[in-house]
């Protein structure tokens, strides 16, 4: 049972150096650092490489022979599940998002015969991705939305431009994991359709989301005409997503995915662990959101604290803490080097200097935490930061 220390006034920080980075998560100056770390708030318990081999070995899945190029029974077998969850007639696996997506929206815009894209302006597609869809497929981005919070319908039509697809991510993670309604969803598929836009849902984290709208993941990707999931956030995977939709988006996909980054030579181990991740932590999520929103709503009570949202929507959410992100980061680091507890992979300075912005993502490394140990350890962190800025 871990304890949170208590004689707070006899704790000193080292006068160590911290790297500043521009507008991004700045992680720990050493992974080191974190590895040689027994408790983790978020995600679940790292492994080492030689532990990663060994959990894999123990997947039945092991003794499939191997994929190449992306044929085998072990990945069909991944695909073919994965499509019948989501209620698709095909899927292909992918060992990255970012070229899931561009594949999705090159076969799109083509089809529809126009150039743009409609998309939220922190979407990852467009914040994160570097804006490859612009770059390299030579598409444009219609932005819309406003900053905190999910695009709805009528900022769609407020567009007065025609679209080639439209682009709706499954939490808008940069606004702090946030889902638009089940009605506004369903508002903006069904206006999609009419208009004939096809709409792709980037689903990186559909499977923290369900729980939100109550519903299956076949009923909410039937909203849309393909979609991506990913097998390395929620479900703890080495690599790798599924791309999914009608067979024949998923043969036309196929082709721009060999055009854009071609196949690996075999996949084998990111398969394996997506197929274990799926089947371990899908039927965990609902509680890991539950878990979310009780620490959420716990820590929440913790002066000068705000939860984003309030509550969690997902299994994740952030939180934004009364300290300047150089003082947090001390005292993540010495938190880490003295009692072996990891609370935060990054710390992000707001627009007030004074308050900085973490991620909670829960998974099963928060099973070692009662919520209220895991609230005991911000508060200490936040005296610490408090008391050496």
């Amino acid at each position: 049972m871990l304890k949170a220390v208590h004689d707070l006034t006899v704790l000193v920080f080292d006068n160590c150096s911290v790297s500043v980075e521009s507008n991004e998560f700045m992680t720990s100056p050493s992974a080191d650092l974190r590895a040689t770390c027994k408790y983790f708030l978020s995600g679940h318990l790292p492994r080492t490489q030689r532990e990663w081999l060994e959990y894999l070995a123990a997947s039945p899945m092991a003794d499939l022979s191997s994929d190449r190029y992306g044929d085998g029974p072990a990945i069909a077998l991944l695909e073919q599940e994965v499509a019948t969850l989501l209620g698709k007639e095909a899927a292909i696996f992918v060992h990255k998002g970012v070229i899931a997506q561009l594949m999705a929206l090159r076969v799109w815009t083509e089809r529809a015969g126009k150039r743009t894209v409609a998309l939220h302006p922190k979407s990852h597609i467009d914040l994160d991705e570097r804006k490859g869809y612009e770059q390299v497929l030579q598409l444009r981005g219609l932005r819309t939305g406003k900053d905190h919070s999910p695009f709805t319908l009528q900022e769609l039509k407020d567009l007065h431009e025609p679209c080639g697809a439209i682009v709706v991510e499954l939490p808008l993670r940069r606004a702090g994991f946030k889902l638009p309604s089940w009605e506004e969803l369903v508002a903006i598929s069904t206006w999609a359709r009419e208009q004939s836009v096809p709409l792709h849902f980037d689903g990186a984290r559909l499977w923290e989301s369900a729980p939100f709208y109550g519903r299956s993941y076949a009923e909410i990707a039937a909203l849309a005409d393909s979609i991506y999931v990913s097998f390395y956030k929620g479900l703890g995977g080495l690599a790798g997503c599924v791309l999914a939709g009608s067979r024949d988006f998923i043969e036309e996909a196929r082709i721009w995915g060999d055009r854009l980054s071609g196949s690996l030579y075999t996949a084998f181990p990111y398969v394996v662990a997506a197929y274990e991740g799926l089947h371990r932590h899908v039927p965990k999520m609902a509680g890991y959101v539950a878990r979310a929103q009780e620490l959420g709503g716990a820590l929440r009570e913790l002066p000068g604290v705000m939860i984003v949202p309030d509550p969690p929507q997902t299994n994740s959410f952030q939180i934004h803490l009364p300290a300047t992100r150089q003082a947090l980061q001390k005292g993540v680091e010495y938190l880490a080097e003295t009692e072996g507890v990891w609370l935060f992979n990054g710390l992000v300075e707001t627009t007030f200097p004074a308050l900085t912005m973490a991620e909670i993502a829960i998974g099963e490394a928060a099973e070692q935490w009662s919520i209220e140990e895991a609230v005991a350890w911000v508060k200490t962190l936040l005296h610490y930061a408090q008391t050496n800025e």
